[in-house]
């Protein structure tokens, strides 16, 4: 995707460079200039020099410097792209990309653009239900002040809000405000059933969730009631959608990337509340995975502004199970992690308030192990140090298994030498055991591809078979609804029944599906009016079987034209999209047939013939071969 010439100079003319830098670090006048402490660097003199005249930027204390793009790329850790779509987002210009599907962008850009609009909308009204509403003040601000121990300046900093108990309250709102039903319901907000509407969130705090730029794409919501006694679901997201995939965003990672990129490290945890009791505590570098199963792209987030990462998950079985499932994960993208040993009743929300931040960060400090020793501690714990080889070998191929899983050879043979010292095991034993564990992973991984790669040729042809076979439910349901209906062809007419037994018969070919070909027999002995030929067969069909819909050729490049609209148009392309699948099932079978011999003559010219059959009839149906 490309953003054009004249664009680019559209959003870096109007884009002010001390707007943008001062919207991260605060900027001072200082003469023509402006002033303020580098971002990139604990300092307490002010190095970074702001140019409004001449649009740059120099940080003297790293060296840094450079235009708005690239201070956005350094301290966003943007992509060029990315970095002009902010621009634009902040600047309100829109954005013109070349693309062969323009239209498709231009659609897709305007409901996104409805969206964000929508969410925008919600948080706002979510916040005055916390703030300005008795209900609110009573459950959702009482709840994060005394059960949560929040401050008025973090509920402010995450844009905390709150859902009433109301059925609709917030739909009824917005539909007020202007938008469309079907809007809303895109961003997950509104649950439609039948001519009724509800809101997806009641009774519930909740967490607005931001994408890098800083909007809101999603939330997230906790019940205040206890879920021990009713059946509530103790926390909720968005349902999936244009903006909100919970598997490629991490909760408060737009509020801690700076800090994240200062600090040179990450704290992985579980929930919302941990990720603001850490920031209330003073440690900022902190995500969370917003309460799912850690992603692969979640950590290739992570891995744009930091390739260490400290996992601190609650310290009970299921947080223990949960840290093994990353250690790997994070081990085979290359990213150097370190673990927090905690207690069972130990998590990071109650570790952030039992502590002050100096005593925090101490306590982190003493915590944290590589992979190999927090495994030996589990363990220990688990099995208060009694010695059992058949366990203790569990847990030595638990620890080498993680070792395979890292590419750097140095790393891999360091982490050798640590086992072997931690768990009191000759390194050469580990070196072998290492082999075989290797090899056999390897094995299953090739096992593992070939499977999905038959698995895919499978479904690409039950795919095609289901298209001949969609095809001929359509025909078979046109004929019964339409079969005495008169049509033009060329200066004559004829009736669609007549055209479809003309084809057939012109073409000699027979329903794929015997049943298909049965009820054409059946209709093609009566050959009467709709109302005698609709046999309990025939309605058998049009009653019971899903017929799909017509935008589903339309979405592989071929117009069709409706039936109500163009009858005489819409019967031939119906018939010529069936010859071309039933040629390219000739074609399969030919191929399939002649497996052993495909340098056979017969075979290379039959497949040559349909071949071109194919592509005539694609041409007819304005198709590119």
């Amino acid at each position: 995707m490309i953003i054009s010439k004249e664009n680019r100079k559209k959003i870096l003319s109007a884009s002010c460079i001390e707007d943008v830098i001062g919207h991260f670090v605060k900027l001072r006048k200082s003469g023509m200039n402006y002033r303020g402490l580098s971002p990139f660097s604990n300092e307490k003199t002010p190095s970074l020099i702001v140019s409004p005249t001449k649009k740059i930027w120099k940080d003297f204390s790293s060296g840094k410097g450079g235009d708005v793009i690239s201070f956005l790329m350094e301290h966003e850790n943007f992509s060029y792209v990315e970095s002009l779509h902010y621009l634009a987002n902040k600047y309100n210009i829109r954005i013109e990309e070349k693309n062969n599907n323009d239209h498709y962008h231009e659609v897709y850009h305007q409901i996104c653009k409805k969206l964000y609009l929508i969410q925008d909308y919600a948080k706002s009204i979510f916040i005055k239900q916390l703030f300005l509403t008795e209900e609110g003040k009573k459950n959702g601000l009482n709840y994060l002040i005394r059960k949560r121990k929040f401050d008025m300046k973090s509920i402010r900093k995450f844009e905390l809000g709150y859902a009433s108990y109301s059925w609709n309250f917030f739909t009824k709102n917005a539909l007020d405000k202007g938008f469309k039903i079907q809007d809303i319901e895109k961003t997950g907000l509104t649950i439609i059933k039948k001519d009724n509407y509800f809101d997806s969130f009641r009774k519930r705090i909740m967490f607005p969730i931001h994408d890098l730029s800083g909007r809101v794409v999603g939330f997230g919501g906790r019940t205040i009631v206890d879920p021990s006694n009713f059946t509530y679901t103790k926390y909720i997201n968005s349902s999936e959608s244009f903006l909100f995939q919970k598997s490629k965003i991490l909760y408060g990672l737009f509020q801690s990337k700076k800090y994240i990129v200062k600090e040179n490290f990450c704290y992985l945890v579980e929930g919302y509340t941990d990720v603001i009791s850490f920031h209330q505590n003073g440690i900022k570098n902190v995500v969370s995975s917003s309460g799912i199963s850690l992603t692969i792209d979640q950590i290739l987030l992570i891995k744009k502004f930091t390739k260490n990462v400290i996992l601190f998950y609650d310290g009970d079985i299921s947080g223990m199970k949960a840290s093994f499932r990353v250690i790997n994960m994070m081990l085979e993208k290359e990213m150097n992690i370190r673990i927090l040993f905690l207690n069972n009743e130990e998590d990071p929300d109650s570790l952030s308030r039992k502590y002050s931040m100096s005593q925090l960060k101490d306590f982190l400090v003493k915590n944290s192990y590589n992979f190999i020793s927090y495994k030996k501690k589990i363990y220990d714990k688990l099995y208060q140090k009694k010695y059992d080889p058949i366990k203790k070998s569990f847990l030595i191929s638990n620890i080498l298994n993680s070792i395979s899983k890292i590419k750097n050879i140095l790393q891999k043979e360091l982490f050798l030498q640590e086992a072997s010292r931690i768990l009191n095991v000759k390194q050469e034993i580990l070196n072998s055991e290492l082999e075989r564990i290797m090899k056999k992973n390897i094995k299953e991984k090739f096992i593992v591809e070939k499977n999905e790669k038959t698995y895919n040729l499978f479904s690409e042809e039950k795919k095609k078979e289901n298209i001949l076979i969609i095809l001929e439910k359509k025909l078979i349901k046109f004929i019964s609804f339409y079969g005495n209906k008169i049509i033009k062809k060329g200066k004559n007419e004829t009736t669609v029944f007549q055209e479809l037994l003309h084809f057939f018969k012109n073409f000699n070919l027979r329903f794929y599906l015997k049943k298909n070909q049965e009820i054409f027999d059946n209709i093609l002995s009566k050959n009467v009016k709709k109302k005698e030929t609709s046999d309990s067969n025939v309605i058998n069909v049009i009653e019971n079987e899903k017929y799909y819909s017509l935008s589903k050729w339309e979405k592989k490049g071929i117009e069709v034209p409706s039936h109500k609209e163009n009858i005489d148009q819409y019967i031939v392309d119906l018939l010529l999209r069936y010859q071309s699948q039933y040629i390219l099932k000739l074609i399969q079978e030919e191929i399939i047939k002649h497996n052993k011999n495909i340098e056979n003559k017969s075979f290379i010219k039959r497949i040559m013939y349909l071949t071109n059959m194919k592509n005539k009839i694609h041409k007819k149906l304005h198709r590119y071969v």
